[in-house]
């Protein structure tokens, strides 16, 4: 039987990651579609505003990687992180500009935000795999508890969907250029306060004592010479990262354009986290343990361009098979980046394994999704028709884009991705091998 102070700890432990992801969650699904209503944002705007958090990606990680690696117990910069994003959340909810990084207006707050909550992240994910391997337990065993604690987030996600649905449909339908604050930053901005004070009551979580050397981020790096197929699997992971904003950023807007009501998007939308629920819970750990990690890696991988060939050919498939095939991103998201995440803590070292999934964070959150998130935009603009806005016929606004030639993209690049997935991924090593005078040996010849 479970001790109670190791179920209060992995309680805690779900409690925070059904936060992180419910603030996250709590915007991101419908707030392209929404600035594209209220403030008649282009699609390079959406791209320019979903963008800010993949460039926060590549420009914290590291710093919190570092403290928390050296210097900061966890918990306390979680904390720290959670309380700057719980305000500028609610200052971005009442902006009714787009605005530049450095002018005011909603990019402005965004920036702020993202800055703030990017390396949370990964930092989530480490705190985790701290406590799940305290008992000493094997690595099954430990990756089982990571993905069902993993999971309380995926709830989050799609519970502060549906909540935010619930709280949409009791509000007003606006004419299409006009402003009311956003409900979706304001929500974000209730949920991150809640989630300061689980942070600050999270179970100790200290900087590694195994100090081989003072900078953890740097020595992360060494992985790409000392880890067998690491530096590959990191680029394909980043291609397979680029495609993700296709549905982050244009998904809403498509569904809108299908014909769903916008109160119900975001509910529409946790079909995908429901997916990845059982995805996590059930799934995940059976593929880890019949399959092996490549196997599992290309399943998910290819669950993704069988969602983008239905989103390309959404006019024939009618909205319902449209909405059932939001379910295969709940799938890849599960058995890709799940299993990544438990890739980068098998194979990193102990002293650095913070710094590490920061480097995940950077190479696929970071540069991955931004430049995903630009090209998605510049593509959505590119296959958009301009029509007169029927407030001023002098203006030119967005019209019908068409959404086949949009997703076929990332169809044929997912299906790449997996199978070079299949063909280079190599199987890690059971247990990192300690680092040596203070350097980094291979760890062994792995698994092709």
């Amino acid at each position: 039987m479970e001790p109670k102070s190791s179920s209060r700890v992995r309680g805690m432990l779900a409690a925070m990651m059904f936060l992180e992801y419910a603030v996250w969650g709590s915007w991101t699904p419908i707030l392209g579609e929404t600035i594209s209503q209220r403030l008649n944002a282009t699609g390079a705007e959406i791209g320019a505003v979903y963008g800010v958090l993949w460039l926060a990606c590549i420009l914290t990680p590291f710093i919190g990687g570092q403290l928390v690696d050296r210097y900061m117990p966890s918990q306390v910069f979680m904390g720290i992180a959670a309380a700057v994003c719980t305000f500028s959340a609610w200052m971005m909810a009442h902006q009714n500009t787009i605005g530049t990084p450095f002018s005011g207006g909603l990019l402005t707050w965004m920036w702020v935000w993202s800055l703030a909550f990017a390396p949370t992240l990964g930092i989530t994910n480490s705190i985790v795999f701290y406590h799940v391997s305290k008992n000493g337990e094997n690595e099954a065993k430990q990756e089982r508890d990571f993905s069902i604690i993993r999971t309380a987030g995926t709830v989050g996600w799609a519970l502060a969907g549906w909540a935010l649905t619930v709280y949409l449909l009791q509000k007003p339908t606006l004419e299409k250029g006009v402003w009311r604050p956003f409900e979706e930053l304001q929500f974000a901005a209730i949920l991150g306060a809640a989630l300061t004070v689980v942070c600050f009551l999270l179970p100790n979580t200290p900087p590694s004592k195994e100090r081989k050397d003072p900078w953890a981020f740097t020595k992360s790096f060494t992985l790409f010479r000392t880890v067998p197929g690491f530096a590959t699997f990191m680029l394909i992971s980043f291609f397979v990262s680029t495609e993700f904003q296709f549905f982050y950023t244009l998904s809403a807007p498509l569904l809108h354009d299908a014909g769903e009501p916008d109160a119900w998007i975001p509910a529409v939308k946790s079909i995908s986290q429901f997916a990845e629920i059982i995805s996590l819970a059930v799934f995940l750990p059976i593929a880890l343990r019949r399959f092996g990690m490549r196997k599992t890696l290309v399943i998910g991988t290819l669950a993704w361009p069988l969602r983008y060939f239905v989103f390309a050919a959404y006019k024939f498939v009618g909205l319902p098979l449209l909405i059932a095939s939001l379910m295969f991103h709940g799938i890849g998201y599960a058995f890709v980046f799940i299993t990544s995440y438990i890739y980068i803590d098998r194979v990193a070292p102990k002293d650095i394994r913070g710094s590490a999934q920061s480097l995940m964070t950077l190479v696929t959150l970071g540069i991955g999704n931004y430049l995903g998130t630009i090209f998605s935009g510049w593509l959505k603009d590119h296959y958009t028709t301009a029509i007169v806005d029927p407030h001023n016929p002098l203006k030119m606004i967005p019209g019908p884009v068409d959404w086949t030639h949009v997703f076929v993209f990332p169809a044929l690049l997912t299906t790449l991705c997996g199978l070079a997935f299949w063909l280079t991924f190599k199987e890690p090593p059971s247990e990192p091998v300690p680092p040596a005078n203070d350097e980094m040996k291979p760890l062994v010849e792995a698994v092709p």
